[in-house]
């Protein structure tokens, strides 16, 4: 604590030992040789820095507490339970305020806001980031439990940051580490296949996710386990194994059921709705983005360009521009994402014929990085007819469908 506030203060050691009658030769040796009075010196250091030094056991007790129960609805997937859980501990700041306990508050707001449904927002990255900037100065001050904790969660946000070679790095420390911890092994595999997913390293994100869903139905872990499971159906489409992602996903639709987790839901829905999509199966596949967004969200979103993309395959033009519409006035309010929009309106300007294909395209594909992994295979469509409209422009060829990498039919 004396390293991190002299580095908040900007303050040097020889100005506290100015300001404490400390001699810097005496503090430099008791501190190297621990010499009799080397206490005495930092109880001053750390009054003269408002560091606390005693705390009560009821509130070490209490926040162990609630930094454990927090951290066990966190694995249990009980989102509503792990917030009231994290209230109790941010309520209680000032009293951890200055003092090592700022280590649990921190490690508490690194998870709170990496698992957060929002965990890419400016926001949460802020928040993740300030919890990061004070506990990287104390991984060797950490008991061994947060420690793991904290590597774990560094695997994630390395992961929401695009660095691979750190995701790496930690995925391999907490996987050796995790031996120790075999009651959270199953979530810290969970984790490890997640944060591997997002740097697009879908055969160890799989190896890991298998590893996870058996013994996270051992523990009757049932809502971690149906979101490995939505997982590994994700990355079997994403390999192009489309009819074992969807044997995976036929299971989820009947746990869902009994699920009151909307993102849940709608990432069991997505990606059924996706595979549909992938076998070319338009009407049923818009049933499902139909339920996603009319019961589930009940906005427009993400699934927005798919039901559009849909519409359009079966010959619903009408519908679909009528749509299309509602989507440009809601852009307009600030209610609907550009990104999303700029790529329905290419879709607009292809099945409607219209003369600005060239310019649609070049728009949507300038958005398309903010949405890249999820979005790939109906950005991918997109690519494809744009490429076939070029292709025939040069050539003056029909080119057939089937020409077309299996993504336009």
């Amino acid at each position: 604590m004396i390293e991190y506030e002299k580095k908040q203060k900007q303050i040097t050691q020889k100005e506290i030992n100015e300001a404490t009658g400390i001699a810097t030769s005496s503090y430099r040796r008791a501190q190297l040789k621990n010499f009799a009075g080397y206490d005495d010196m930092v109880d001053k250091i750390s009054s003269y820095l408002d560091i606390k030094t005693k705390t009560s056991q009821l509130t070490i007790d209490e926040l162990d507490n609630n930094f454990s129960r927090f951290y066990t609805c966190i694995c249990f997937a009980q989102e509503s339970e792990a917030e009231f859980y994290y209230n109790k501990i941010i309520e209680k700041l000032p009293e951890y305020e200055n003092s090592i306990l700022l280590i649990v508050y921190y490690l508490a707001q690194l998870i709170y806001y990496i698992t957060g449904n929002n965990y890419s927002s400016t926001l949460h990255r802020q928040k993740q980031d300030e919890a990061i900037d004070f506990l990287q100065g104390f991984v060797d001050k950490m008991s061994s439990e947060h420690r793991f904790l904290y590597y774990n969660y560094m695997c994630i946000k390395s992961a929401v940051n695009k660095n691979r070679e750190n995701v790496i790095h930690y995925a391999r420390l907490t996987a050796y580490l995790s031996i120790n911890y075999q009651e959270l092994e199953p979530t810290v595999n969970y984790h490890i296949s997640f944060s591997y997913s997002l740097v697009g390293d879908f055969i160890n994100a799989l190896i890991y996710a298998n590893k996870a869903l058996p013994k996270l139905e051992e523990q009757l872990n049932y809502e971690r386990a149906i979101f490995c499971r939505t997982n590994i159906a994700a990355l079997y489409k994403k390999l192009g194994n489309i009819d074992e992602a969807k044997r995976l996903l036929r299971k989820n639709l009947i746990y869902i059921t009994f699920s009151n987790l909307e993102k849940l839901k709608r990432s069991t829905e997505l990606n059924y709705a996706d595979c549909l999509l992938m076998e070319y199966n338009y009407n049923d596949a818009l049933e499902h983005y139909d339920i996603i967004l009319e019961k589930l969200l009940k906005k427009p979103d993400y699934e927005s360009i798919m039901r559009t993309y849909c519409l359009y395959k079966l010959n619903k033009l009408d519908e679909a521009n009528e749509y299309s519409k509602e989507l440009v006035l809601l852009n307009r309010e600030d209610k609907y994402p550009f990104e999303y929009l700029s790529l329905i309106l290419f879709f607009r300007s292809y099945f409607n014929k219209e003369d600005n294909l060239d310019e649609a395209y070049r728009i949507a594909e300038k958005e398309m990085p903010g949405y890249s992994l999820r979005g790939s295979y109906i950005q991918q469509v997109a690519k494809t007819i744009y490429e076939n409209v070029q292709g025939k422009k040069q050539t003056s060829k029909n080119v057939a469908d089937s020409d077309l990498a299996g993504y336009i039919l």
